[in-house]
């Protein structure tokens, strides 16, 4: 057998080209996996396809793959649009291929078609197959079963901090027409491309960090493409969303699709702007409550007050009534005492005339000198009696004058006018430290209002 002859590379390369065009003349339906896609200033795209084993995800082929400019200006928008996602890796694609052999490049693929279709399943099998993961891990409602702060106050942010939509959140918070307070910190992210997923995680991870000091985190992407939005089907991305410690709020800014993050959050809104609308509502609710509460203590203690005043209506009015009563008694005792020591004088003096003049008939002559005796005597009894008369009646008038001097001052208006006012704790009036806790709320009545206030310390005065 004669030895074979030596050939070229570049022959034998063209031997091969040869054997390809002969062997592969029509295009193929390919499935696969892009582990790589890049772009270059001509508009052609060059794509590394791969197939993964199954059981361990190990790839067991690759092949380069090439969708020229002519092409590609077609096809992306078409997929893009039908399917929502951008071309990129981790994706699989249902492709229509020419195998071509160059002398110079080897072995490649032409990409001639891409059924977005085949993407949409295999996308939606994933985002299944992901929330089936997060269900059996028993995570999925984990965010969502979180209790929300009543007052959101202090709020991680997580965005580009040149993104729209973060202007628009900050903006709507801050300035909302209520004049309610927030504190916002922003924490860096990438929010569109491949990088995203893994930059969001990092911004979750500094929150963590610190996270005592924050109420509520918020994810914004306002003004982003819809087709960035794979990003945030990530089982990675997912995981931490639902196991975060705080609420999280998704404002990814869409409106037809939800994601898996929109899933696990808290609570998912459309736009970053609905973000702030929820916080601000929060603090809404909670002002409407404090109105309430502060309608309602005000009316019990309106209540209160008229219930108070008239108790002591009703004192004053009794105490009134029992001093006029107190003093038309004692003036009735005094009349009838003064009756009485009128006709007990008359009495007297009669009595005291029949001894005289039955003495004058038994003296004779000693009549005028003992008349006037007695007479003299008779004007210092009257003088007598005449004088406890008056101390008598002087004695009633001064008991009366105290008494309605007892009743002027009575008054509890009296003694609040003189710098006094009434405790009660509970309703009841509180007379000494007996009872009282701290922690207490007394309500004590001045002359004019009511002032509330709370027990610290108690000093009972016991040494």
């Amino acid at each position: 057998m004669k030895p074979m002859e030596p050939i070229g590379l570049y022959q034998l390369n063209s031997l091969v080209k040869k054997v390809f065009r002969d062997r592969f003349p029509d295009t193929f339906l390919l499935v696969a996996e892009i582990a790589d896609i890049k772009e270059n200033r001509s508009g052609h795209c060059y794509l590394e396809l791969v197939e993964k084993r199954e059981s361990d995800d190990a790839v067991i082929a690759s092949a380069r793959a090439t969708i020229w400019a002519y092409t590609y200006r077609m096809l992306k928008p078409y997929f893009e649009t039908t399917t929502g996602k951008r071309l990129q890796r981790g994706i699989k694609v249902l492709v229509s291929v020419e195998v071509v052999f160059h002398e110079l490049y080897g072995y490649s693929l032409n990409v001639k078609n891409i059924d977005p279709t085949f993407t949409i399943g295999d996308l939606e099998r994933r985002r299944k197959e992901i929330l089936a993961r997060l269900e059996q891990e028993g995570v999925i409602d984990m965010n969502r079963e979180l209790p929300f702060p009543e007052l959101p106050k202090t709020v991680a942010v997580i965005s580009s901090p040149t993104a729209a939509g973060y202007g628009d959140f900050v903006d709507q918070l801050h300035r909302n027409t209520y004049g309610f307070a927030f504190h916002t910190c922003l924490f860096p992210a990438v929010m569109q491309g491949e990088k995203t997923a893994e930059s969001v995680i990092g911004a979750l991870e500094r929150v963590y960090a610190c996270g005592e000091l924050f109420d509520v985190v918020v994810i914004i992407r306002g003004g982003g493409s819809q087709t960035d939005l794979g990003s945030f089907d990530s089982y990675e991305l997912a995981a931490n969303v639902a196991q975060f410690p705080l609420p999280v709020i998704a404002g990814i800014g869409h409106e037809r699709d939800e994601t898996i993050v929109d899933r696990v959050a808290y609570l998912s809104v459309k736009t970053p702007t609905a973000a702030a609308a929820f916080l601000i509502e929060a603090f809404q609710r909670q002002a409407d409550r404090l109105a309430a509460a502060r309608q309602l203590m005000a009316d019990a203690v309106r209540r209160l007050v008229r219930e108070a005043r008239d108790v002591q209506s009703r004192h004053v009015v009794a105490l009134r009534q029992g001093a006029l009563s107190l003093v038309e008694e004692r003036s009735n005792r005094l009349a009838l005492l003064a009756k009485e020591m009128g006709h007990a004088s008359r009495s007297f003096v009669n009595r005291q005339a029949g001894t005289l003049e039955q003495v004058r008939l038994r003296l004779g002559g000693r009549v005028p000198l003992l008349v006037e005796r007695q007479r003299t005597r008779m004007a210092e009894l009257v003088r007598a009696c005449g004088r406890q008369v008056r101390q008598r009646l002087g004695d009633d008038r001064h008991l009366l004058e105290l008494a309605s001097a007892t009743a002027t001052y009575a008054d509890p208006r009296r003694a609040l006018e003189r710098g006094f006012s009434i405790t009660r704790l509970n309703g009841k009036i509180v007379r000494d430290t007996a009872g009282l806790r701290s922690g207490d709320v007394l309500e004590t009545m001045l002359m004019r209002g009511t002032v509330r206030s709370e027990v610290r310390e108690v000093e009972t005065g016991e040494k």
